[in-house]
């Protein structure tokens, strides 16, 4: 009876990774998806001129917003019109984000590789332990990187519209500031358990090789 009810929970453990492994199969041909797609707009943006973009942007209706935690700003027709694109704030938009989600994507390969070897029966393993320390240190990079990286994304954003101006010439808001510094206390906390986990699945790894050899 004991020995039927490990089996079943042996089974249910295979299928439990096994399902959690191929979420992070379709979350990463995403990404991926994704990075090829901005890799596209990139060589679009290199090759099409400035002046032939905002010629477009004169005659065409076109409607804006900016959305960000949760606020969106619906820009005046007035406004998208005396947009100026620039083709260097596009260039950085695109190589920021793609920093930012190679990091991302990085950390979800790892992920995907540690439900392998969980499905697998492999659990504690020098492998796994390293993947884990590779997805603790990329946690910590985000930390100590993810407002900067947030900060000059809206910044790249509100340059074509010039809202800064804009928001100034109100009666309510005197002068706008970014500022790029700072740490995500939460991700470096987790980044911290992440590597602490990454240990212990080392120790483990080691006395089962110590167990191995002795058995």
């Amino acid at each position: 009876m004991l020995t039927m009810e490990k089996t079943v929970q042996s089974k249910e453990f295979q299928l439990l990774t096994k399902g959690l492994r191929t979420i992070f199969t379709i979350i990463m041909v995403l990404m991926i998806f994704g990075m090829a797609l901005m890799a596209v707009i990139l060589v679009g943006a290199m090759i099409v001129s400035e002046n032939d973009v905002n010629g477009w942007l004169a005659k065409a209706s076109v409607t804006a917003s900016i959305h960000f935690e949760g606020l969106e700003m619906l820009l005046s027709e007035q406004t998208v019109q005396d947009m100026h694109y620039s083709k260097i704030d596009v260039v950085k938009l695109l190589l920021t984000a793609t920093i930012y989600i190679t990091i991302l994507l990085l950390m979800v390969v790892q992920v995907r590789n540690i439900l392998s070897n969980l499905s697998k029966g492999i659990i504690f393993s020098l492998d796994n332990s390293k993947k884990i320390e590779r997805i603790a240190y990329c946690v910590i990079v985000l930390s100590v990187t993810v407002n900067a990286f947030r900060t000059y994304i809206v910044y790249l954003m509100m340059q074509p519209f010039k809202l800064e101006s804009l928001f100034e010439k109100t009666d309510f808001i005197t002068g706008i500031s970014y500022h790029f510094t700072g740490i995500n206390w939460t991700l470096l906390l987790c980044g911290l358990v992440i590597w602490t986990i990454a240990r212990i699945f080392r120790y483990g790894a080691f006395l089962q090789d110590e167990y191995d050899a002795t058995a």
